[in-house]
């Protein structure tokens, strides 16, 4: 009697057992994973390039103030003159920012100007003095040379009395004394004649002193110049009193205040003093540094896709506009030993486009998405169908059939979301995607072991 009731103890337990087997093949089998398969696809692969930078301002610029003296204003520009300029604010360019007393500048121009009148008056005196002795030089000349000539022919009529007195006394036609008379005449002409030369000889010191004349009348010249000089130089020391504007920007520091007084350029070195600092806002960059690898996918004028933590949810059109053509070593992680884990990287400038643009504050920390080399007529698939076997590359193809096949690939450049195929597989194929499988490329490393 036992021993019927265990047979069918067993029996109605091993029933159980296979009805249990049963559900759990029946689950198993409802539970089983799908396959996601994609297609092997040619076509163009676009490269993307990936870079973190830091946002820029068109330009920032320190304003100075030449001029020196007290700060009477620092006019905001909107008609209220107890108005002053704050950080933040925004100015339009040659609109008057800074104005310091104009007192002692323009006592300067004033001082120079009369500096000018007397430097005028004395050219002129000086060109008058310059014509007179011209004037009188050519008088002196004609004077003297006609006194030569009236001398030479003196003493030649002279010499023709002597000789005639000479002939007639030694005949006896003639006294003593008309000879001695006209001889003594004759030497008188003489020495008469020789003034007259040393007259003519004068005329070139005399010629000496009028072109020491012209050479005052050209300093008085220079002097005239350099007065004019001084003028237009107090003029713009006067205008430096009053500081505009250099460009329609946003004011990012002041440096003074009302009240202040400053130095002038003349008196620091730094060539005037900095009241503020303005902000150029009409472009924004965003400089960033490209890996050595990546760099030769990078050209001017790549379109590029900028994102910032401080603007989120914004994705912010932009373009390559520079890249350095030399590179800069980061060693900053190098320990000791900084020559073995140097990072080689090239400075790039990347301009923000778009309305938006504005919500990206320099000194922001910006991420960069460059729309690199664009490869036509390539293999390329998903990211996720590639896994990692035995350090080789692999891929699971499935054909016609539904069977399964591992295959090794060649791989070449990716982006986000596909990678290029150089061999191991043919457009049209079926290959699996490993979604969620801690073996594939695209599951970061932590999550596969």
């Amino acid at each position: 009697m036992k021993t019927g009731w265990i047979i069918t103890g067993i029996a109605a337990a091993a029933v159980i057992g296979g009805v249990a087997v049963y559900h759990h093949y029946q689950a198993a089998a409802a539970v089983a994973p799908k396959v996601h398969t994609a297609i092997v696809k040619k076509g163009t692969l676009t490269v993307h390039v990936y870079a973190t930078g830091n946002v820029q301002a068109n330009r920032t610029v320190d304003i100075k103030c030449q001029a020196g003296g007290e700060i009477i204003s620092l006019p905001l520009g909107n008609g209220n003159p107890d108005a002053q300029i704050q950080i933040g604010d925004l100015v339009k360019k040659g609109q008057v920012i800074l104005k310091v007393d104009p007192t002692l500048e323009q006592q300067a121009l004033d001082i120079a100007k009369e500096n000018l009148k007397q430097a005028q008056y004395t050219y002129q005196i000086a060109k008058l003095t310059y014509q007179i002795a011209q004037a009188n030089l050519i008088t002196s000349r004609n004077t003297d040379e006609a006194n030569l000539l009236s001398a030479q022919a003196q003493v030649k009529n002279d010499q023709l009395n002597v000789r005639r007195d000479a002939t007639l006394l030694k005949e006896n036609l003639t006294a003593q004394q008309t000879y001695d008379t006209d001889y003594t005449t004759l030497v008188r002409d003489q020495q008469a004649e020789r003034l007259a030369e040393v007259q003519i000889e004068q005329l070139k010191q005399q010629a000496l002193q009028v072109q020491l004349q012209r050479y005052n009348v050209k300093l008085d010249q220079v002097a005239v110049a350099k007065a004019e000089f001084g003028v237009s130089q107090a003029n713009t020391n006067l205008g430096y009193c009053r500081v505009p504007a250099p460009f329609t920007g946003y004011v990012a520091n002041v440096d003074v205040q009302q009240g202040q007084v400053i130095a002038s350029a003349t008196n620091n070195v730094g060539g005037g003093t900095t009241v503020m600092a303005l902000v150029d806002t009409s472009h924004i960059y965003v400089n960033a540094t490209i890996n050595e690898s990546d760099i030769n996918h990078v050209k001017i004028g790549e379109k590029v896709e900028i994102t910032a933590a401080g603007a989120p949810g914004i994705v912010f059109p932009g373009r390559v506009v520079l890249i350095a053509p030399e590179s800069i070593q980061d060693q900053t992680a190098g320990g000791t030993n900084p020559s073995t884990s140097n990072i080689v990287t090239f400075q790039s400038k990347i301009e923000v486009l778009g309305k938006q643009k504005q919500l990206l504050k320099p000194g922001m920390t910006a991420n960069v998405d460059i729309f690199a080399d664009k490869l036509p007529n390539v293999l390329y698939i998903p990211l996720q169908a590639v896994v990692i076997q035995n350090g080789q590359d692999t891929v699971t193809v499935v054909d016609s059939n539904g069977k399964q096949q591992v295959k090794n690939v060649t791989l070449g450049e990716r982006n986000d979301l596909d990678w290029q195929v150089l061999q191991g597989l043919k457009p049209g194929q079926k290959v699996v995607i490993h979604i969620g499988n801690v073996s594939s490329m695209w599951t970061p490393d932590w999550l596969r072991h």
